[in-house]
């Protein structure tokens, strides 16, 4: 037999096994799935809303020992988009991402070497980003000002209520930690309607979260965490499109065990 016959022969039979091969995806092992499945956390594992200074937000910070003929207007401070603010004397105190107080136990810890009384108190004065965000298979999906204490089901119901095709027991909670990462938080927004009646704590809201509900149409397990952060940062502008990776993402999610999905 000739040696381009023999050539011939074996490409043939490499394209016939080429094509018995279905190219098909298969489904990961079922031990894979499972580890990859979403956690729901009880209303009494999420965590407690913290009211946190913004960038844009104005702080009166007044000494505790200020006397009545100072002018008030020395006592109101911008947090700029880098997060800080000017003092006098002290220099820059970082205030974004931090509550009122510790941005008070810091002046007044820095403030000791030159008053003899240097405690203050720290108000927040203005918040014009006093926002949160829901998104997801609502009707109408959007950004709602916080006028005063809100929770999940209040701003859900804002919305118009979820769509008949919402996956609401795997409901999202994005919020940003001290940080800056934002942690995500599944819970069983329907079984959450129901426990209210019997006196369960109900999820508050603090400013700049994200509610996201997803769509039930969406496939399997794994693409049921990764498809629905992927959206859900989208929907805040977190720039997912750039920064999120199947395999390494840039988000956290919780699990109420503390293991990692």
């Amino acid at each position: 037999m000739s040696t381009s016959r023999v050539m011939v022969m074996a490409l043939v039979a490499a394209l016939c096994t080429a094509c018995a091969t279905p190219n098909v995806v298969r489904l990961p092992s079922g031990k894979v799935i499972e580890q990859r499945q979403i956690s729901n956390f009880s209303p009494e594992q999420l965590p407690v809303p913290v009211l946190r200074v913004h960038p844009g937000d104005v702080l009166r910070i007044v000494r505790d020992a200020q006397t009545p003929a100072e002018k008030d207007e020395a006592t109101l401070y911008r947090v700029r988009p880098d997060g800080m603010i000017a003092y006098p004397f002290i220099g820059t105190v970082q205030a974004g991402g931090r509550t009122p107080e510790d941005v008070g136990e810091e002046v007044t810890r820095r403030l000791d070497a030159i008053y003899r009384e240097p405690a203050v108190t720290v108000n927040i004065a203005e918040a014009p980003g006093s926002r949160v965000y829901v998104g997801g298979a609502v009707r109408n999906p959007g950004v709602f000002e916080l006028g005063a204490a809100v929770n999940v089901a209040q701003a859900i119901t804002a919305t118009g209520g979820v769509l008949p095709t919402a996956d609401s027991r795997h409901v999202a909670l994005v919020r940003q930690d001290e940080q800056g990462v934002q942690q995500v938080y599944f819970f069983d927004y329907a079984s959450l309607l129901g426990a209210g009646t019997q006196g369960s704590r109900s999820v508050g809201l603090q400013r700049g979260d994200l509610v996201f509900v997803p769509s039930s149409r969406i496939g399997n397990a794994i693409q049921r965490v990764d498809m629905y952060v992927g959206q859900l940062l989208m929907f805040r502008g977190f720039g997912a499109s750039a920064n999120y990776q199947i395999n390494e993402p840039s988000y956290k999610i919780n699990t109420p065990d503390g293991s990692v999905p």
